[in-house]
């Protein structure tokens, strides 16, 4: 058995498996990684062990980027056993599948959101205190990705704070704030990190500095209104979202090509 494991390992390629089908960051990741693997749902069913299990088998590749993910907070709130069943269940489908394929990195994309935002700006050893069911799920989820770390199998956590651009909204928080990123700047920050040397386990991908809602949607050059929490009435909001990194290093968002789609 042993020997069967090792010459698995051997015959490992150097491909990259992203989950995700849509959005920005998947968009983005496909210019970064271009050779990477991207599964349509009729490939591979994140929802089905067997379909993980087989396609993960049949491209055998050396790391998962995992960005699937029910981010909406009111959908969450609104159902969560589907909110369990895809940030924490399907994340733990993804590892039993990658470590049974001998995968040897495993990269598990985080929010910020896991923080109540009463403390900013946070930092790689700040303790994650989730006011809402999505965030808490997502802590669940990084738990999980920790405790499957191996030799053998490397799992890494990337928190971060990024949304869509365009900005899809009519208005922008001028009260809610964030180190935000754009999301070709988190591809490139993920795909460096994949290659770093240092075997980091976590880090923070976050700008230098903390701007509001509002000024991050103005950067891209946004038609957008003014808000403040105070106008949103579904669930209380994390106010600052802020992060830091001691295990990393910060970008800078003016070093963005704004019109990357």
């Amino acid at each position: 058995m042993i020997f069967r494991g090792l010459k698995i390992k051997m015959q490992k390629t150097n491909k990259i498996l992203i989950t995700w089908w849509t959005g920005r960051l998947w968009k983005a990741c496909r210019k970064i990684f271009p050779n990477a693997l991207y599964p349509s749902r009729k490939d591979m069913d994140i929802t089905v062990v067997e379909s993980v299990d087989a396609y993960i088998k049949l491209h055998s590749p050396h790391t998962v980027i995992h960005l699937a993910a029910l981010a909406s907070i009111p959908e969450c709130e609104k159902d969560k056993s589907r909110a369990w069943k895809i940030n924490v269940k399907w994340t733990r489908n993804l590892l039993e599948a990658a470590k049974k394929s001998w995968v040897e990195k495993f990269l598990y994309l985080q929010s910020a959101c896991i923080f109540s935002g009463e403390n900013a700006p946070y930092d790689e050893n700040s303790t994650p205190d989730p006011k809402h069911y999505y965030w808490f799920t997502k802590t669940i989820a990084e738990e999980i990705v920790k405790s499957y770390n191996t030799p053998e199998f490397n799992t890494l956590v990337a928190r971060t704070n990024f949304t869509t651009m365009p900005w899809e909204y009519e208005n922008a928080f001028t009260d809610r704030f964030g180190t935000y990123l754009f999301a070709q700047w988190v591809a490139k920050a993920m795909k460096e990190f994949l290659e770093d040397t240092k075997w980091q386990k976590l880090i923070h991908i976050c700008w230098d500095r903390k701007i509001s809602m509002y000024e991050y949607a103005r950067l891209w050059w946004s038609k957008v209104g003014k808000m403040t929490i105070w106008d949103y009435s579904w669930v209380e909001l994390t106010r600052d979202m802020s992060l830091i990194t001691k295990n990393w290093h910060t970008y800078k968002i003016e070093d963005s090509n704004f019109n990357d789609n």
